[in-house]
């Protein structure tokens, strides 16, 4: 980071292209070559048919050349306005797969974008800590009370 705490982002260089890229399982693969550059250190791409898609995953081609920062993912669906934070890939964690998670209140769009950003991975810690649980942990945890409460149930009082 500079002194602004802005990340120093190049021109993209040739061979750039390439840097990143993301699967919805059942489809073939994109790079960043097919994203949009929004900003310095953010960009986006679209994804058609997004009610069918439950998982995503992002991954590096190459590594980040900048120390302490890695690649948050995002999406939203229509009006593109409501990001999502999905998670982040590093030099560390190359690549990862997101489950795609859409509020209750918004159900599952018909089109998508998927946004990514390059972030400071102390800010990417944070919002990685506020994403809710895991589907399967959160089931294990139902269990797991259930079973208590079962075998409380034979407590002699």
């Amino acid at each position: 980071m500079d002194a602004y705490g802005q990340i120093p982002v190049a021109a993209p260089a040739p061979g750039f292209g390439q840097a990143f890229g993301f699967v919805v399982p059942g489809r073939p693969p994109q790079y960043s070559d097919s994203f949009q550059q929004i900003d310095a250190a953010k960009w986006s791409v679209d994804i058609e048919n997004s009610q069918q898609i439950r998982d995503v995953v992002v991954f590096l081609t190459t590594p980040l050349t900048a120390p302490g920062i890695g690649l948050s993912c995002y999406i939203t669906g229509p009006p593109f306005t409501n990001w999502h934070f999905l998670g982040a890939v590093t030099n560390e964690n190359p690549s990862a797969v997101f489950r795609v998670r859409w509020p209750k209140d918004e159900g599952a769009p018909t089109a998508a974008q998927l946004g990514v950003s390059l972030e400071p991975l102390e800010q990417i810690a944070i919002q990685q800590a506020a994403l809710p649980g895991t589907e399967l942990v959160d089931f294990g945890k139902m269990v797991a009370q259930d079973l208590w409460n079962y075998l409380e149930s034979f407590e002699v009082r």
